[in-house]
């Protein structure tokens, strides 16, 4: 290595090192490496070039700004080079681990990465057998959720209720009430996961004053699930609130029922229904007598202005 310029780089001067691109070229006896790093806290890029010779490797380490290979001492080329080579082991698998897609995938990459006696990857293993079994658990579930499939209503009186609900309801934070309630299903399949509970969700529909257009200024979004399984209502009620889920600004509240206690989301919503009528019915009347007091008073306002008129015109 020429030695040119003072040698005021060293191997612990470059951080935060990622791998960004690589290029084998087998033929041509060469291997190049991009990086993303700092060095001595600034950003920069590494391009750093493996070539292959008949009496062993040599390679070369530049940087975009400042060239590093004039102001760093072989002995810590060398200790640079131990660097990226762990940089490199690590970001091949991280990108393999990302792009898995089945359990089967998992199992081969597992035999892989047991099998690899690279003294580099050995350094990063422990990394990539976690990334490993969270994409493992990640898919498991995706498959899970999959299979659950999204929930079908087969109820006609539910269907009814739902198309209703469709027509009458007032868009939160510019969605309707489908798309409300498929968010709200994520939702509680999603706790339902991270927290090993036995159910699964067999429907989903808004209830309350807000499926018919009748709620208030404050409020909340009321939702009810029926759930299959063996949880206690009381626990699936206390998971699905302990978190303040709202949408826009709007608080949902979510009702929990299974078959075997409150019953089914058809005889749920049957219930529901007979509510909301006799509500509206109620909200109707008021309606109507705001408006006879508002008839009576532009009526009487209207009677005072003409005797006024009647009074000045005799004067």
């Amino acid at each position: 290595m020429e030695e040119r310029r003072e040698k005021d780089i060293v191997a612990d001067d470059i951080t935060d090192i990622t791998l960004i691109q690589v290029g084998y070229y087998w033929n041509s006896g060469y291997n190049e490496f991009d990086f993303t790093c700092k060095i001595k806290g600034e950003d920069d890029v590494l391009h750093m070039r493996e070539q292959r010779h008949d009496d062993g490797n040599s390679l070369v380490i530049r940087s975009e700004k400042d060239d590093i290979w004039e102001r760093i001492s072989t002995k810590e080329a060398f200790k640079l080079d131990d660097k990226l080579q762990e940089v490199i082991q690590y970001g091949n698998y991280h990108k393999k681990i990302e792009g898995l897609t089945t359990v089967d995938d998992c199992k081969d990459l597992e035999f892989e990465l047991m099998e690899n006696d690279n003294v580099y990857l050995n350094r990063v293993l422990g990394k990539l057998w976690t990334e490993l079994e969270a994409k493992e658990t990640e898919i498991i579930n995706d498959q899970e959720y999959e299979k659950a499939g999204p929930v079908v209503y087969s109820s006609r009186a539910v269907m009814e209720f739902k198309a209703k609900t469709e027509e009458c309801f007032r868009p939160i934070d510019g969605r309707g009430a489908v798309e409300i309630e498929e968010m709200v299903e994520e939702y509680v399949k999603s706790k339902l996961m991270e927290n090993g509970f036995d159910a699964s969700v067999q429907g989903v529909a808004i209830s309350g004053s807000r499926c018919r257009g009748l709620e208030g200024s404050h409020s909340d979004l009321d939702v009810v699930v029926e759930l299959s399984g063996n949880e206690r209502e009381d626990d699936l009620f206390n998971l699905l609130h302990e978190d303040d889920f709202s949408i826009g600004r709007v608080k949902v509240d979510i009702n929990p029922i299974t078959k075997n206690k409150t019953g089914t989301l058809e005889e749920y919503l049957s219930g529901v229904e007979k509510y909301l009528e006799e509500k509206g019915q109620k909200v109707s009347v008021r309606e109507k007598l705001k408006e006879k007091k508002a008839a009576v008073k532009s009526q009487k306002v209207k009677s005072e202005k003409e005797g006024k008129k009647k009074t000045e015109s005799l004067r």
